[in-house]
């Protein structure tokens, strides 16, 4: 039976030309060259290093132990100023300069290593209506804490100044309100003052450098 060329050719199969060969072998060597530089790509972006977490909230003034942290695995940038998870033993024993809220991330800016409270200072707690707290008031602020005087008995039109006593602001209201309508707020004044503050009924609070609030809260960690 006489062959024809076109069973000859379906048996052999198609068979490329040697710069045919040439072009499909570059192209997948160029394919498997940009698929490498994706996966470096990818592999950079998914860097990430351990730091410090608080995993409780941690009011201004707190000296923070072990169970109060934990070591994260974070991508953030390198002038992100975050403690190292290596280096959580270091922040075990420190203080909290401002509110750690839970769930941030611990910069050494919101630690100290001193208490909060100076030498011949105390905190006192006092309770302030609901809604009374000025706007922008942040832990470790100055503030002046307003007594009012009791009016004088012998002229009853004319009342005594009220007692202004300077004060920092140490830790805010943990909750909004309480069943009467008042919020506590924790103050940090000269020992000599602290019985006229803690025995006060009425306290109003005074805001004296805005500026320096919302410094406070750009440079710490904050609720």
């Amino acid at each position: 039976m006489t062959k024809r060329p076109a069973d000859d050719v379906q048996r052999r199969g198609f068979a490329p030309a040697a710069r045919r060969r040439n072009r499909i072998a570059a192209g997948v060597a160029l394919a498997a060259l940009a698929i490498g530089g994706n996966l470096l790509v990818y592999a950079s972006l998914d860097s990430t290093e351990p730091a410090v977490q608080a995993v409780v909230d941690v009011p201004a003034g707190e000296q923070i132990s072990a169970d109060m942290l934990r070591t994260v695995d974070v991508d953030v940038d390198p002038s992100v100023n975050v403690v190292a998870g290596a280096d959580l033993s270091t922040v075990v024993g420190q203080y909290a300069k401002v509110r750690i809220v839970s769930g941030s991330l611990v910069s050494e800016q919101s630690l100290q290593a001193a208490p909060l409270v100076e030498p011949g200072h105390a905190v006192v707690a006092i309770e302030v209506n609901e809604g009374s707290l000025p706007v922008g008031l942040r832990e470790r602020v100055p503030v002046q804490l307003v007594i009012p005087a009791a009016p004088a008995l012998a002229e009853p039109n004319v009342g005594a100044d009220p007692g202004v006593i300077a004060g920092v602001v140490v830790a805010l209201p943990i909750t909004p309100t309480n069943a009467i309508g008042t919020q506590s707020l924790s103050v940090e004044v000269a020992v000599a003052d602290a019985p006229r503050v803690a025995a006060a009924d009425d306290v109003r609070v005074v805001l004296t450098e805005p500026t320096v609030a919302a410094a406070t809260n750009d440079g710490g960690s904050e609720d």
